[in-house]
């Protein structure tokens, strides 16, 4: 995800002091380009994930297997795998946005 630091005028104080603080983890803060962290690549990459969850979805549908057992995910250490992987998605979640909250303050 990609944050634009913005600057909100307003006359409540809480709202004022929470918009002109800015969070530098935006590597790309004009969003311009095609390539890299840009709005352009962003948009794309989340339309992607979505066709792609789609055709998942429709696979399982149609061959009665499950999302994971499609790409081979069957039992035993392949399910630890994709747990580990799981965890570690949360655990970086959680990271960026404890980073992302003390910033803010």
């Amino acid at each position: 995800m990609v944050v634009t630091p913005t600057k909100i005028s307003s006359d409540d104080n809480n709202t004022a002091k929470a918009a002109s603080k800015t969070l530098f983890l935006n590597v790309n803060p004009t969003g311009a380009g095609i390539f890299g962290f840009g709005n352009f690549a962003e948009t794309w990459n989340g339309r992607m994930a979505m066709i792609g969850l789609v055709a998942g979805f429709t696979n399982e549908v149609l061959t009665g297997k499950g999302i994971l057992a499609q790409v081979g995910i069957t039992g035993g250490i392949s399910v630890l795998f994709a747990l580990f992987f799981t965890g570690f998605t949360i655990a970086t979640l959680l990271g960026y946005y404890a980073v992302k909250s003390t910033q803010a303050d």
